[in-house]
């Protein structure tokens, strides 16, 4: 699932940045979406595409549609970690360093959980087991 959603996002990223790249340089017609003179950047399509992939992953849970949904979600992912730099900017600077970095972490990431499994079952088991030491503490202390 993780190999799906980290192809689905990086394909994403570069068809954005290859469409956006065409509509600069004339090649394509303004490649931007006006609603009452006011541009909608993609990363407002991306909130929604990774909202309907939530709620679907929710709701339908076999295996079937699992992929399906992984996909949704990693456009979704693409679409809007594309212009992470201007969430935290707050300016309209699509081109801020800030976005490659941040798509190549979260690339590296979701790359961590393919190729690198028994490191995340292993944090997970580790975490696990904390929080179980916890809950017998706490049991033992209610218990006096």
């Amino acid at each position: 699932m993780s190999f799906v959603v980290l192809v689905s996002f990086l394909f994403t990223f570069i068809v954005v940045r290859t469409y956006v790249l065409l509509g600069i340089f004339g090649i394509i017609d303004d490649p931007y979406l006006y609603i009452s003179g006011y541009h909608v950047h993609h990363l407002n399509y991306g909130i929604v595409i990774m909202a309907i992939a939530g709620f679907l992953a929710l709701v339908h849970q076999n295996v079937k549609n699992r992929l399906k949904i992984g996909v949704l979600y990693g456009i979704g992912l693409g679409l809007t970690f594309d212009e992470i730099g201007m969430w935290f900017k707050l300016e309209d600077d699509y081109w801020t360093r800030m976005s490659y970095d941040v798509v190549i972490i979260i690339a590296m990431i979701f790359a961590s959980f393919v190729y690198l499994p028994s490191l995340w079952n292993g944090l997970i088991n580790h975490t696990e087991k904390g929080f179980d030491k916890i809950k017998d503490r706490r049991n033992k202390t209610i218990e006096k």
